[in-house]
């Protein structure tokens, strides 16, 4: 059902934490689900500004993810929520790997599923630091650093630096907690080779400027995520998030 650079590496994981691990998928369409359970195709995405997005904003997207929670699911008896799976099994180790837009949606389930288990270090989140607060002592911070050290596109950065930091801890015979997986995040980075392809930060443009160049490349087929990588092709630069907001804003405003 899946596919794409992402989930090819997050295929892998099971493999470097060992036989005893099982891989969940948060989908925007099916909720928390085993990643072998059969499902129908869907269009759904906690990405803004998409076609197939489910809400317009992070608030929507979090009542989505705990309305997903309480529809029983395609499998039967299955958790459908972090929450659940923790209180299910207190004693276990929970690594969720989400982009910024899924970790939005599912923040309050985590936080939920972090008061559930024994020890709240065997909880750790893969993601960009500081996008959501609340979680911030159970973060894993990935950042662009890490790229030349894990490869592979930024869209994916995320899942290949847990993979490299997992098997380090795993090679070390170390246990996966939280303090532990982020210092090794940390001192990758550090480690970690210039990157001779990345650019160099652009212009900064003000909010005004940015709403104008969105008002003037809406279309058909336009999203956030494209108008913003067409931006920063001209040399600009705007934050994702809030490149975002403003694209959710001028959309509102009727400009489609």
């Amino acid at each position: 059902m899946y596919a794409g650079e992402h989930w090819q590496i997050a295929r892998t994981l099971v493999e470097v934490v060992g036989a005893s691990a099982s891989l969940w998928v948060a989908s925007a369409g099916y909720g928390l689900i085993s990643a072998d359970v059969p499902i129908h195709a869907y269009a759904a995405t906690f990405a803004a500004g998409q076609p197939d997005s489910v809400a317009v904003d992070s608030a929507g997207a979090r009542t989505w993810w705990h309305e997903l929670s309480c529809w029983p699911g395609p499998q039967e008896g299955a958790p459908r929520s972090l929450a659940e799976l923790a209180e299910r099994d207190p004693d276990a180790t929970i690594i969720a790997v989400l982009s910024d837009a899924y970790l939005r949606a599912c923040v309050i389930d985590i936080r939920r599923a972090i008061s559930r288990l024994a020890d709240p270090e065997n909880l750790s989140v893969f993601g960009p630091p500081g996008s959501v607060t609340g979680i911030e002592e159970h973060m894993v911070p990935v950042t662009a650093a890490l790229r030349p050290l894990v490869g592979g596109s930024l869209q994916a950065l995320n899942v290949r630096a847990a993979r490299y930091v997992l098997g380090v801890a795993r090679e070390a015979g170390s246990p996966l907690r939280r303090s532990l997986l982020a210092k090794l995040a940390a001192d990758a980075a550090v480690a970690a080779p210039a990157d001779s392809g990345r650019r160099g930060p652009g212009i900064r443009m003000s909010d005004a400027e940015v709403r104008e160049f969105i008002r003037g490349h809406l279309g058909p087929g336009a999203s956030a995520t494209r108008l913003l990588r067409k931006l920063r092709d001209t040399g600009r630069s705007c934050e994702q998030a809030r490149f975002r907001d403003l694209f959710i804003t001028v959309v509102g405003e009727g400009f489609r």
